[in-house]
């Protein structure tokens, strides 16, 4: 029982943190819900700012993190959405995706994948019409690949690639549906 509430606690801990700047000087107010019926824990509500509106808001199983829903701007919408599974060695809770509303509206815009916990590849629809239109690879937790749809058409048509200092190590267009190096000043050095 000792082990369930302290993971309960680095989870409120954790939470506070979530998709905002540091934390002010003042402790935020962090709030556990509890089943009236079964005394088990269902959410963790975090008012980060003391404005009196939780922006963050983790729905449990118990110790058991399932997932966030985060209000990143205040304006009492949520805005991002975390979804969890448990990782078995060591047993944690482990982000398996994220979603993200970037415009105006509640719609998603940025869709995040993961395994064990690390960030693999992105979506995003940057131009806010309803189609995905830059595709971001990860190996190791570092960028490696953009695709970029530069002409509305869904599909890919400018490729850069990143060495592991982050610099642009080639970029490439699409020539006949296939990619071919772009010239040497279209890569950025």
């Amino acid at each position: 029982m000792r082990k369930a509430g302290f993971i309960v606690c680095a989870l409120a801990i954790g939470i506070v943190g979530c998709g905002r700047a540091p934390a002010p000087a003042e402790s935020p107010a962090v709030t556990p819900v509890y089943n009236a019926d079964t005394g088990r824990l269902e959410e963790i509500l975090s008012d980060r700012d003391g404005d009196g509106r939780n922006e963050t808001r983790a729905f449990m199983d118990g110790t058991r993190l399932d997932r966030i829903e985060i209000d990143r701007n205040g304006d009492g919408v949520v805005d991002r959405w975390e979804h969890y599974a448990m990782a078995a060695d060591p047993p944690a809770a482990v982000i398996t995706r994220a979603e993200e509303a970037g415009g105006a509206g509640p719609d998603v815009t940025r869709w995040e994948y993961y395994e064990d916990g690390h960030l693999t590849r992105v979506e995003e629809d940057t131009s806010l019409d309803g189609r995905v239109d830059k595709w971001e690879i990860y190996e190791g937790g570092r960028l490696v690949r953009v695709d970029l749809d530069l002409a509305g058409t869904g599909r890919p048509t400018r490729r850069l690639i990143y060495a592991a200092d982050g610099s642009v190590a080639a970029a490439e267009f699409v020539h006949d549906g296939t990619f071919e190096p772009a010239p040497p000043a279209a890569t950025g050095r």
